[in-house]
């Protein structure tokens, strides 16, 4: 075991837990691949642990290296946080941002971010979808750089070691299309749960989705039913069968043309969306930035109460 301190190797574990990639990791450090590879060959004799097994599609991380990510992490942003600049400037910054979100908040959020194209060139975005194995790993998937900022559901979010900032409260509604047969003027338990219905599950798998639990408490049948991870999907689906859903308030008043709303047959909590972030990132000057606009995005276009 070599225990001698490089920072610069320290650096290339930081890249190469992030990217899982010889490859990817050599060319976001300006590197030729037999040198990073000459470079995790290092590591691993410094942690006496392969660090990243090879595999047909990516890298594998071995329980040391998930274990060293978070405190790696904040070390090399330490020395980053020692040298770099208080301010930016967007014209000339280059960095990218990784958001984990629902494919509607992706919308709102792209849209915003396609006027950011002039002002700032070097500035990128990019979209992860959130799922299931996500949620337990969340802490290592942003101390790694793979996820910067999430957004979500509060409630799903439980790690101590990440900041939070609430956003909104949304509230629910049923939703079917326009000339569905169903044409009452209110929706009773009895109809709701009479219908074949639509389950959005943003974490993906799921037949409770995001109503709270609803459709249990009206002890609805599940047979017919059918689930899905994204909202923009269900419009479609929806759109052309006689489903049913239940979609954020929000959402439903903004595809009013195609989807006619109802209020829920029985009561159901309004959902916290909140945004999550990692100690990594909390005193980066862009993305405090980052966090400020899309907060401010997401708060303008929703008109539930905002979060206090």
């Amino acid at each position: 075991m070599d225990n001698r301190l490089d920072l610069n190797l320290l650096l290339t574990l930081e890249t190469l837990l992030a990217e899982r990639s010889v490859t990817r990791a050599a060319a976001k450090l300006r590197s030729s691949q037999p040198a990073v590879s000459a470079q995790l060959a290092r590591l691993r004799r410094m942690f006496d642990d392969p660090l990243l097994i090879p595999g047909a599609r990516a890298m594998t991380p071995t329980p040391r290296a998930l274990g060293i990510a978070p405190r790696l992490s904040e070390l090399v942003d330490g020395f980053r946080a020692i040298v770099q600049r208080e301010d930016f400037d967007l014209s000339t910054v280059q960095a990218v941002v990784m958001i984990s979100a629902s494919d509607v908040v992706q919308c709102r959020i792209g849209k915003w971010f396609a006027t950011m194209a002039d002002a700032a060139p070097g500035l990128q975005l990019g979209f992860v979808p959130g799922t299931r194995a996500m949620i337990p790993a969340l802490d290592s998937h942003m101390a790694s750089g793979q996820v910067d900022l999430l957004v979500g559901c509060s409630a799903l979010i439980h790690h101590d070691r990440l900041h939070m900032r609430q956003l909104y409260r949304e509230h629910l509604v049923c939703v079917m299309r326009r000339d569905h047969p169903f044409g009452g003027n209110t929706l009773g338990a009895e109809e709701f749960s009479s219908m074949k219905h639509l389950i959005v599950s943003p974490m993906g798998g799921d037949f409770s989705g995001v109503d709270g639990g609803v459709l249990h408490k009206l002890n609805l049948s599940r047979r017919g039913t059918v689930s899905v991870p994204s909202f923009l999907a269900a419009e479609k689906i929806l759109c052309d069968t006689d489903l049913v859903s239940v979609f954020p308030a929000t959402l439903a008043r903004e595809r009013a043309e195609a989807l006619k709303s109802y209020p829920l047959p029985i009561a159901v909590p309004t959902i916290e969306i909140g945004m999550a972030w990692h100690e990594r990132t909390h005193h980066s000057p862009l993305h405090r930035w980052m966090r400020e606009q899309i907060a401010n995005v997401l708060t303008e276009w929703t008109t539930g109460t905002p979060a206090a």
